[in-house]
């Protein structure tokens, strides 16, 4: 197994080209939150846009327009209940999150499938939280998808998708797994030394603590992958990269503190990926 340590975030974060316009970095849509899950949608925006994505654009339920809008005023919203609309941006976005705080209602069904019907093979798709529990409960077929595809559940859900208990829940099963439900797939499972699988090729990260054993850092770390794809393109390298530096910002904080909080570690990000693409 391939050990993914600090080296990797020079590889993938680099200056950046001083003749440039919000498109180059990244057209990301967020399929996120309902009435009782609002926060995972304005913690996986914000990561977004602190880690450098041009263009953010939430879609979830209106009620939920106005925390956005003030928290986070650099991000557009869609009620994602208008499929039309949804499918217009859907169809406009490099990277796809679907996800965090969604729910399990027969309108988010709907929209995991709306996502998988109309992406396309310059696309990324990134399947977390709630939609990996709709594509397990539902028995969604998601083999076939032409977009690149990653998936980022915590061990739990991967038990719920791949049907290994936690204990077997080793490298070679998970591989085997990952190989039937989706063969192209990326799959980070998120746990302490959180691990990648990618065609064939098993990674894990150096970095990570008990402080981020807290809500919302499951959201925040998607946010972070979409970004990174949207400026540095679908690479197995730019997604160790994501991940590696969601862990690293957050070991920075727990050394002054017992609780990682995201929306701290959010903060940290532009400074921390300036110091790396300016070395």
């Amino acid at each position: 197994m391939q050990k993914i340590d600090k080296s990797i975030l020079s590889q993938v974060i680099k200056p950046r080209d001083p003749i440039s316009y919000k498109g180059n970095f990244g057209k990301i849509l967020i399929i996120a939150g309902s009435t009782h899950f609002g926060g995972a949608a304005i913690m996986s925006a914000s990561a977004a846009v602190y880690a450098g994505a041009g263009l953010v654009t939430v879609a979830t339920v209106p009620e939920k327009f106005a925390a956005i809008n003030s928290r986070l005023p650099e991000a557009m919203t869609i009620d994602y209940s208008n499929l039309m609309d949804t499918l217009d941006s859907i169809k406009q976005s490099n990277v796809i999150v679907i996800g965090p705080g969604l729910g399990t209602s027969s309108t988010a069904n709907s929209l995991v499938q709306l996502v998988i019907d109309h992406t396309n093979q310059s696309q990324t798709i990134i399947f977390d939280a709630s939609a990996l529990t709709l594509i397990a409960e539902q028995n969604i077929d998601i083999s076939k998808i032409s977009a690149n595809v990653v998936l980022t559940p915590h061990q739990g859900e991967w038990n719920r998708l791949s049907d290994l208990t936690i204990k077997d829940q080793t490298p070679e099963n998970n591989q085997r797994m990952l190989h039937s439900l989706a063969p192209n797939a990326l799959l980070i499972i998120k746990k302490h030394l959180s691990e990648i699988y990618y065609e064939g090729s098993i990674s894990q990260i150096t970095a990570g603590n008990a402080g981020m054993a807290t809500g919302g850092m499951g959201d925040t770390l998607t946010g972070i992958i979409a970004a990174f794809v949207g400026q540095f393109d679908f690479s197995q390298d730019t997604v160790e990269a994501a991940l590696f530096l969601h862990s690293y910002v957050a070991d920075k904080i727990f050394k002054k503190n017992y609780v990682v909080v995201p929306e701290e570690l959010i903060q940290e990000l532009p400074k921390t990926m300036q110091k790396i693409a300016t070395k």
